[in-house]
């Protein structure tokens, strides 16, 4: 499976996580239409038949991750689902350590903290855009970097929002989203330690 696949699937996480009105329907096809293989592709296809109206993805996000009534919240902050609480600096200092590597800086004016899932996936995709597109010569770091990434951030994350979802009845789109999260993260595995 291609790189540049692979870091198009992480933008779109990133944006279905960040963007409660992300319309994501045409990028979605357009992914399928790539070929993206069976552990991705089953996924993407429930994403793409399930996508929510405009006005009814704000209000399902919300109710999933932002202020669930009747049901348990599933945070977006990896800080939750690791410590319990948000900000927990052995979960911000790593990650920041990692995105400093990276030459990765975020926006001043961004309101959300650096180690929301959605931040992440767009971490991963920026890695393997380097990966593919940067200088030979540095290709090495960003590819032990996305492999940290992965390992000691996204797949316990991913992991804990993945099992999460089923709990609070969410959204046949946003079940599909945790279930391409769990199976983009082996997948981008696999083709960094190709390289």
């Amino acid at each position: 499976m291609s790189l540049a696949l692979l870091a198009d699937l992480a933008q779109i996480l990133a944006e279905a996580f960040l963007e409660p009105e992300a319309d994501l329907k045409e990028a979605l096809e357009d992914l399928l239409n790539r070929d993206p293989g069976p552990s991705l592709a089953g996924p993407l296809q429930q994403m793409s038949q399930h996508t929510l109206s405009s006005q009814e993805q704000p209000v399902e996000y919300a109710r999933l991750f932002l202020h669930a009534k009747d049901a348990d919240t599933v945070h977006l902050f990896e800080s939750v689902q690791a410590r319990g609480h948000l900000m927990a600096p052995e979960v911000l200092g790593p990650l920041q350590a990692l995105y400093d590597e990276a030459d990765i800086s975020l926006q001043e004016d961004l309101t959300i903290p650096p180690d929301h899932l959605g931040l992440e996936f767009a971490c991963l995709s920026f890695l393997l855009g380097q990966v593919i597109e940067g200088d030979l010569a540095e290709r090495d770091p960003f590819v032990a970097l996305a492999q940290r990434l992965i390992r000691v951030h996204l797949r316990p994350f991913v992991q804990a929002v993945a099992d999460q979802l089923p709990q609070v009845a969410a959204h046949p789109y946003y079940l599909a989203a945790g279930e391409l999260a769990a199976a983009l993260l082996p997948e981008t595995e696999r083709a960094l330690g190709e390289i």
